[in-house]
């Protein structure tokens, strides 16, 4: 089955799970767990969302991102990204933001690294109004050697209209593949906080009737 054949197939489904969890983890896994050296840049990528067990096969819906990271400064690190599957519905979804090392970790103590984000969608047939969210991520890690992290935080996303904050806490690992290319698991309890017995995700993988459970996998490459 072509990637085509699988997206058609499950469009009733796939866009509008795609879209509420594209918004509601924050477009996980590819948001710098740590800040960029200073001057370095490079390449990220993430693929994952949502786990729909619904569905046959189970799976988890392939939302797709593709972006760039530059060290700005020591301590701040600016990105970003486009959302790839989006335009395979005709939505154009970008996102642009900024990491800021808060606390270096020191010993047991975790280093703190806080992130700000405008998400955007728009039709490409303007069939509808722009939207745009504002994203803020908050995460500890903690070096584990050779440019290991294990991790943990939290996304908290804003829907201006109605007014609703999302707050969806996530964990991951990441690991160094080669001496330019780092990967990252990550598990995220998507809008935590509401309840999703009802409504797109129709409680397919929620936890105690709210959230989504998800998964993603991202990747950065320093160039």
């Amino acid at each position: 089955m072509t990637f085509t054949t699988w997206i058609t197939a499950r469009l009733p489904w796939l866009l509008p799970v795609t879209i509420a969890g594209a918004i509601l983890s924050g477009c996980s896994a590819v948001a710098p767990v740590r800040v960029l050296n200073h001057g370095t840049d490079a390449i990220t990528a993430s693929i994952g969302g949502a786990v729909v067990p619904n569905t046959s096969p189970t799976g988890v819906v392939p939302y797709l991102t593709a972006g760039y990271a530059y060290g700005l400064t020591e301590n701040v690190t600016v990105q970003g990204r486009a959302h790839l599957l989006m335009a395979v519905f005709g939505v154009a979804g970008i996102d642009l933001g900024a990491s800021m090392r808060a606390i270096p970790q020191d010993g047991l103590v975790p280093e703190v690294t806080l992130g700000a984000q405008l998400i955007g969608f728009a039709s490409l047939a303007r069939s509808a109004p722009a939207r745009i969210y504002p994203n803020l991520t908050a995460n500890a890690s903690w070096s584990l050697g050779e440019q290991s992290l294990i991790y943990a935080g939290t996304h908290a996303t804003i829907q201006p209209d109605p007014m609703t904050t999302f707050i969806s806490p996530f964990v991951g690992y990441q690991f160094p593949v080669s001496n330019r290319m780092r990967l990252q698991v990550e598990t995220i309890w998507q809008a935590s906080t509401t309840a999703t017995e009802h409504g797109v995700f129709e409680g397919a993988s929620s936890i105690g009737g709210t959230g989504s459970f998800g998964i993603y996998l991202g990747g950065m490459l320093s160039l």
